[in-house]
Parts: structure tokens; sequence; C-alpha cells
């Protein structure tokens, strides 16, 4: 059975190969305006870092998968020094998946990282989730996703983000699917949380891919044409994409989660 990782990156280029070749062009030619001479991505500030460059990472590799322009980056995460926590994350999930091999060691020091160091930020919930399920080749043992479902613990308020990472790793919780469909927004997208107003890319590509691989029938062909046309409206005038519609700059972060959105549409759409 493909792992997490394995799943989310096919995703992503699926939704890559639905663009017109035009508009892959354009994508792939815009991250890489974006690089630097140490091999990194730049963050919106305009200066190299770690987690938009792991974001740049995803998004060349589901444009060409064959293209040597991911290998700066490589090289950039593999020796950078992380800043932060989810800044550590993005590196050991490319030390991970990056080698045709996994190197044992990386496996359990990841794994110790991931343990001692749960995520306190919305954003690091999704990608905890990747690193921990990027460790096992078959799947999380039951009794780690037990203890990972109390470091994840979810009510009602709980993010977007954290909803959809404690259902790839718990899919047979129903009250989380329930809540997830709940965040949608008839006129397309999902919301953060359940007070948020408006939608956003990143709860809207998270959201989608969670429940396309533990529930794919929950999401109907009416909210796939909806999201469809969110996805569509995030689309920035620097070629990148943005959080929420009509934005004037884009970044790699919400480029990969339009990709990925995009890619869980596309499959909604042939099945």
């Amino acid at each position: 059975m493909p792992g997490l990782f394995h799943s989310l990156e096919t995703m992503a280029s699926k939704g890559a190969e639905g663009l017109a070749p035009d508009a892959r062009k354009t994508l792939f030619n815009a991250l890489i305006r974006l690089r630097h001479s140490n091999g990194g991505c730049a963050a919106p500030s305009g200066t190299p870092d770690p987690y938009y460059s792991f974001f740049a990472w995803l998004c060349l590799r589901a444009l060409d998968p064959s293209t040597p322009e991911t290998q700066p980056l490589e090289r950039y995460l593999l020796t950078c020094t992380p800043a932060s926590p989810i800044d550590a994350l993005c590196a050991r999930l490319v030390k991970l998946n990056a080698a045709p091999r996994k190197s044992i060691v990386i496996q359990l020091r990841t794994l110790l990282f991931a343990l001692l160091n749960p995520p306190r930020d919305v954003y690091a919930s999704f990608l905890y989730a990747l690193t921990l399920d990027s460790v096992f080749e078959h799947g999380i043992p039951k009794l780690l996703q037990r203890l990972i479902g109390r470091r994840l613990r979810t009510t009602g308020n709980t993010t977007t983000p954290r909803l959809a990472a404690k259902l790839t790793l718990n899919p047979n919780c129903d009250m989380i699917k329930k809540l997830l469909l709940q965040r949608h927004c008839p006129t397309g997208g999902f919301v953060s949380s359940a007070n948020t107003p408006s939608p956003d890319l990143l709860a809207t590509a998270v959201a989608r891919f969670a429940l396309t691989m533990v529930a794919p029938t929950a999401l109907t062909p009416t909210h796939t044409a909806a999201d469809l046309a969110f996805t569509e409206t995030c689309w920035a005038d620097d070629d990148l994409f943005g959080p929420l519609p009509y934005p004037t700059r884009g970044d790699t972060e919400y480029t990969f989660y339009a990709l990925l959105t995009l890619g869980t549409c596309r499959r909604g759409m042939t099945e």
C-alpha cells in the first residue's frame, strides 16, 4: 500500500498533468525565478527559507518528475540549519523521500524527533502526519497511532489542517469526516476553522486530500466543481498561487496546495 507522502505527490502530479502545457511552463518558470545562489528558494520576505524551499521541491517534482532543478533544493535542504521545528520537519521529509532507499538511522532519528516535537503550529499538523508516515514502509503501527491521536486532540473547534492530519492517521473516524465536510463552503473551498467565514487554499487542499484518501465518495461532483472554481481564483499576478481569491502575490506553499487540490478534483471527476 502506498505511503501517505507518495499518495500526496501522486495527487499533486495528477493536478499538474491536468494543466495546459503553457500553464505548467508558466508555473515552473515562476518557481525557478525564486531560486537563490545557495540553492534555496525565497520566502515571501525574499530570503531563502527551508519551509518554502520544501514546497518548491514538491512543486517541481509534480510539474516535471525528471527535472534536475530539484537537486539544488535538495542540497540546500539537506545541509541548511533549521531555525524552527517546522523547518526541521521539512528537511527530514526530504531526507526520507529524496533517496531511493531510506536510511534506518534517519528513520529512527526522525521518529524520535517527531514524537518529542508534536505540532503546536496549525501549518505543522499535516507535515507532522506526513513525517511520521514516511518513517514506516507499511503504515504506522496501531499502538503508535493511538499515541499520536492523543497528541493531536480534536474538537469541533479544531483547525482543518489538524482534522485532516488526524483523519489520515485514523481513517475510520466518522466524526472527523463529518467535521471536515461541515467546513466546506457552498461557493467552493474549505474554511480553516469552524469560526472562519471565508475559505482558503491550505484548508481546501488538506481537507480534500484527506477525504479523497479515506472517503472519496463523500466529495460530490458539486463539491468538486465549486472547489475547482475557487482554486482558479487563487492564481496570483506573479504566476504563483496565493491563499485567498484574487491575490497579487503567491508563494511556493500555496502553489503546491493548488496542485494538490487540482489533483483531488481530477481524481474525483474520473472515478
